[in-house]
This record gives structure tokens, sequence and C-alpha cells, in this order.
């Protein structure tokens, strides 16, 4: 049987993005587009590998108009709906983006609160889509009444399964995730720098934190620098360190361009490419994601191109 990408969304969302020129707060604003789609960063990464030819299943909890949107609107992205249903209605995020400035505003809804019960279930379904999965993305936030430790049991399973685990998530999840010594690790620089506890202006005190991070337990460690491309960091190599740097494009809206950074990454570790061609073709994924109105809609072809333009160097 082939073998699929296995996606973890705990906390989906409906995605609604507007595209609001001059957004001004406090005033009636009239949307020039409205977009509607799958949420969640683990859904985003879910379309982004389909649009470039993996084979997809997507699990987590949904629940309610929201949740039947959610597995439809994969479905018809190419992607295998496995979600746990649950008694609540999965939340809606929004973002404003102003085209005038280049700014983007968010919305987020916690979600709905979950019990013991919800998450054995879960647990269950997970289990068995291990069982025929490459790798496993977990990421994105934790749900209402859910421990925080839950990431740190999923990749705990995932090693007894045998399956790669690529983590996308920050704070108290993060943290304890660490222990569980998932196989990569994609933190932006905010988020390293919360978990450093420490601003990280230049490149060095980035790299030096993602180098205490690689130490605490994963194998790579892939930062994000938005339009200055990425880090990549891992026990490879003398000292492990590559930097990528995407053209220099006109963004339209980056809402998503890290989750499809961690889908072009997954799509390099499933064939198994060098350090090199890792870090390329996720910056080329983020890269291009950033060119398109819509989230996690990527042009496989433009990902081509823009994967051949990026600079890779050690550092």
């Amino acid at each position: 049987m082939e073998r699929y990408v296995l996606t973890v969304a705990l906390n989906a969302a409906v995605d609604v993005a507007y595209a609001v020129p001059g957004f001004a707060a406090g005033k009636i604003n009239v949307a020039a587009a409205v977009r509607r789609s799958a949420g969640g960063k683990a859904n985003n990464v879910a379309r982004v590998l389909s649009r470039l030819g993996a084979r997809v299943s997507a699990t987590g909890f949904a629940g309610g108009a929201a949740g039947r949107f959610i597995a439809e609107e994969l479905r018809r992205n190419g992607v295998t709906p496995e979600y746990v249903e649950m008694a609540g209605e999965s939340r809606t995020c929004y973002a404003i983006t102003d085209p005038d400035r280049g700014t983007v505003t968010e919305l987020r809804e916690r979600g709905p609160h979950l019990g013991p019960e919800d998450v054995a279930r879960f647990k269950a379904r997970y289990d068995r889509l291990l069982a025929g999965a490459d790798l496993v993305v977990i990421s994105g936030s934790v749900p209402p009444g859910v421990e925080p430790g839950v990431y740190r049991y999923l990749i705990e399973r995932a090693r007894v399964w045998q399956v790669r685990a690529v983590l996308d998530c920050s704070g108290q999840a993060l943290r304890e995730a660490l222990a569980a010594r998932p196989f990569l690790v994609k933190p932006n620089r905010d988020e390293l720098a919360e978990w450093a506890g420490a601003q990280l202006e230049s490149e060095a005190e980035v790299l030096a934190a993602a180098r205490r991070l690689l130490a605490a337990g994963p194998e790579r460690v892939l930062v994000s620098l938005g339009a200055v491309g990425a880090l990549l960091v891992s026990s490879e190599g003398p000292d492990g360190a590559l930097r990528a740097v995407p053209p220099r494009v006109t963004p339209s809206n980056t809402v998503g361009s890290g989750d499809s950074a961690v889908a072009g990454l997954v799509m390099g570790l499933g064939r198994e490419a060098s350090a090199e061609e890792l870090v390329r073709l996720a910056v080329a994924c983020g890269t291009a994601n950033a060119m398109t109105p819509g989230v996690a809609e990527v042009d496989p072809a433009e990902v081509q191109r823009l994967a051949r333009e990026t600079r890779v160097a050690r550092i």
C-alpha cells in the first residue's frame, strides 16, 4: 500500500480571508474579495502537500457546520479527511489584508472545549492512521480542555510506529513536546525567541538559539525568517547550519507561508533529499505562497522556479 503523510490539526478552523483596501479600525470597511478555506496550520500544510503531488490524510477534531465545511474543503483539494467528530462547533478565524498598506490583521477564535472522552477517541483514531503513515506533521494550537502535553504523547506514539514527526507549535506545547524528540521542529523567529527567553536581533543570535533548541531533542530545526528566508540547523556536517535566501518578490498575502514552508520541507523529507535541497524547497514553497492572494495555494511550477533561484550557503 502506498504510504501517506498524516497531518494533525487538533484545533482546526474555517479560515476567512478578506482583502480590504484602506482597512480602518472603528469604521465600515468593504471587502474587495473574500476567500474561505479549511484552516488550522496543519490543514494548510495538507493542501500544499496535495498540490505538490503527495498523498495526504488529515486528522484532528471537527464539529458542526464549520467542521463539515473543513472536511469537504479538504476533500475538494485532494486531501483525505479523517477527522474525529466533536459536539461543539469548529472555530472560525479571520485575516484582513490591506493591499494598500501591506498589512494583515488577524482575529482567531479559541475553539470549543474538549473533554477526556474526546481525546481518547482521537488517540484511537491517530494510532490507526499512523499504521499507514510515512511522516506526521503536528502543528497549531491545542484546543481548550486538552493538556499541552498531548503533542508529546503524539510524537511518542509516532516513534513507536517508526514515523518521523515534524512539529510546528509554540509555548508550553512546544516545551513539553521536545522531551519526545520530534524529528524536526519549525519555529519562526518570534516563536524561537519566546522559547529562548530572549530577543533575537541578529542572525548569530537566531543561530545560537536554534542550536540550543536542537540540543533539546529534535534532529533538525528550521527557523523561518519571512521574506529573508530560513535557517536549517541539524547534526549533519561540521556545523550543520544552512541559510536559504529567496529571490526578491512582490508579496500578495503572507498568511500561510510558514505552513507552506513546512509542506516543502516534508516533500523533501519524503524524497530523502539533502539538507540543502530541504531548505531550498521549504523557502521556495513559503515564497510561492506569499505571491498568491490565497492561503496555501502554491503553484508547483512557481515552486520549482523559486527553488532554482533560492541561494543556499553554509554558515
